[in-house]
C-alpha cells in the first residue's frame, strides 16, 4: 500500500491543536475529557500532549495510560509507548485498561492475533467501554481485516452514534474493502456532526488516489475543491492526478492557483511541497520557515535532505551542522552527518559522526555502513571489519529483543 505522511492511513492534514489557556490549572479528569474530544477528531498530537499531563495529576488512572499508549502508538511513538504501558502494569496488571494497554503494545510489534485476544479480554472484563472498541477497531485497520473493522466500528458507534472517529474509520474500513459510496456516505454524517474536519469529498478522493483509481480521485478532489476553496490539499492532489492523467496544462493553472492562494503560508504548504517530491518549491518554504523559526532542528534536518536530493551538498552539509548543534543527542542527525561527509569524501569526519550516532543508537545499522566504508576507503581493513560485526551483534540483539517483546516473554521475565 502506498504510504502517505502519517502513521495512519487517511492523515495529512493539518493539526487542529488549540492552544492552552495561560495560567489556568486544570484537573485530571478535565484534561482527559479535552483529550478524548481531540482524539475523536483524530488528533493524537494534542490529545498526547494532554494525556501526559493528565497522568502528571493522576499517575493511578489507567483510562488515561490506555488512551496514551493507543495515542502513541498511532504517532509511531516508542518510547512513551513503553514508558507507559510498563507504568499501567505497575499500578494494576489486571485492570481492563491495563490490559487494553498490552493489546496496544503487540499492536505496535504487529503480534496481531495476540492483541486482538487482549482488546477481547478488555471488553469481556469491561462491556461497552467506547474507547477500548474503538482500539479494537484500529487494531483490524492496521491488520488489513475491513470486515471485523466494520464490525468493530459499527459496535462503537452503537455505543455513541455521534462519534466522529469512530465514523470516519467506519468510512475508511468501507473503503478499503472497496464500498466507495459507503464510505462517502459515513463521510458526509461525520462531517454533519463536526463541520471542522475534512471534506468528505476530500477523503473520498484520497481513497480512489491511494487505490490508484486516478480518474475517481479527480471527480472527487475537485467537488472538494469547489465546496472548500481554502483547503489546500485537494489543489496539491488534483494537481498530481492531472499530472497522472497527462493534463499538463490543467496541472499547470491549478500550479498558479496554488501559489496564489497558499504561497504565502510555507507552514502548510512545505509538507505537501515535500510529498509530491516539488524540491524547489519545498526548499523555499523551507528555507522561509527555517528562517523564521532559527531553533527547529527538525525543519534544518529537511532542508538538509531537500537539498542533498538536489544534488546540493554543501547546503546539506550546513544544514545538518546546524541541525546538530539544536540537536546535539539525535542519533539520526549525526547519521545524516556521517552520511553527507562520506559523500563529500570526508571519510575521518564521516567516521566520527557515525560513531557517535551508534553510541546514541547502537541499532542505527546505516551508520555502522557508512562507518564501515570510510574505513575501508582509508585503508582500515580491520577497524571497518569491527564495525560490520558489532553492527551485526547489536542487529541480533535487536532481533531477539523483539522477538522477547512480540511473544511476551520479556513479560514472563518481569513477572507479569
Amino acid at each position: 500500500m502506498e504510504s502517505v505522511p502519517s502513521p495512519r492511513r487517511h492523515r495529512d492534514r493539518q493539526s487542529n491543536r488549540r492552544a492552552a489557556e495561560p495560567g489556568r490549572v486544570h484537573s485530571a479528569g478535565h484534561l482527559l475529557r479535552q483529550a478524548r474530544a481531540a482524539f475523536y477528531r483524530e488528533d493524537e498530537d494534542e490529545a498526547l500532549e494532554l494525556l501526559l499531563e493528565a497522568l502528571r495529576l493522576a499517575p493511578a488512572n489507567l483510562h488515561i495510560h490506555y488512551l496514551a499508549a493507543l495515542c502513541a502508538d498511532l504517532l509511531s511513538e516508542e518510547d512513551t509507548l513503553d514508558d507507559v504501558c510498563a507504568h499501567a502494569l505497575e499500578v494494576d496488571a489486571r485492570n481492563p485498561y491495563t490490559v487494553a494497554c498490552e493489546a496496544v503494545r503487540y499492536l505496535y510489534l504487529s503480534n496481531f492475533s495476540r492483541a486482538e485476544d487482549l482488546f477481547n479480554q478488555a471488553l469481556r472484563l469491561l462491556p461497552g467501554e467506547l474507547d477500548i472498541q474503538i482500539g479494537l477497531g484500529i487494531l483490524h485497520e492496521y491488520s488489513g481485516d475491513d470486515e471485523k473493522g466494520v464490525a468493530a466500528f459499527r459496535r462503537a458507534l452503537e455505543l455513541d452514534p455521534d462519534n466522529v472517529r469512530a465514523r470516519v474509520s467506519l468510512g475508511v474500513a468501507y473503503a478499503m474493502s472497496g464500498e466507495y459510496q459507503s464510505a462517502l456516505e459515513e463521510y458526509v454524517r461525520a462531517k454533519a456532526i463536526d463541520p471542522s474536519i475534512e471534506n468528505p469529498h476530500e477523503r473520498l478522493g484520497r481513497d480512489y488516489y491511494l487505490d490508484g483509481m486516478i480518474e475517481e480521485a479527480t471527480s472527487e478532489f475537485g467537488r472538494a475543491m469547489a465546496e472548500e476553496p481554502e483547503e489546500a490539499a485537494a489543489y496539491f492532489y488534483q494537481m498530481d492526478c492531472f499530472n497522472r492523467l497527462g493534463r499538463i496544462d490543467e496541472a499547470l493553472d491549478l500550479y498558479e492557483a496554488i501559489k496564489a492562494r497558499f504561497g504565502n503560508q510555507p507552514e502548510l504548504t512545505s509538507g505537501f511541497y515535500e510529498y509530491f517530491h516539488m524540491r524547489r518549491e519545498a526548499r523555499t518554504a523551507l528555507e522561509a520557515l527555517a528562517g523564521s523559526n532559527p531553533d527547529d532542528p527538525d525543519l534544518l534536518v529537511r532542508l538538509s535532505s531537500l537539498h542533498r536530493e538536489s544534488g546540493q551538498l554543501a547546503e546539506a552539509i550546513a544544514a545538518a551542522e546546524a541541525a546538530n548543534k539544536l540537536d546535539p543527542e539525535s542519533h539520526e542527525t549525526f547519521g545524516l552527518l556521517g552520511s553527507l561527509y562520506f559523500e563529500r569524501g570526508d571519510y575521518p569526519k564521516a567516521i566520527d559522526a557515525c560513531r557517535r550516532a551508534t553510541e546514541l543508537n547502537p541499532y542505527d545499522q546505516s551508520a555502522y555502513i557508512t562507518m564501515a566504508d570510510s574505513l575501508l576507503f582509508l585503508g582500515r581493513d580491520k577497524e571497518s571489519q569491527a564495525a560490520v560485526e558489532e553492527m551485526e551483534r547489536n542487529r541480533q540483539k535487536a532481533w531477539r529483543r523483539y522477538q522477547d517483546r512480540f511473544s511476551g516473554q520479556d513479560r514472563a521475565d518481569a513477572g507479569f
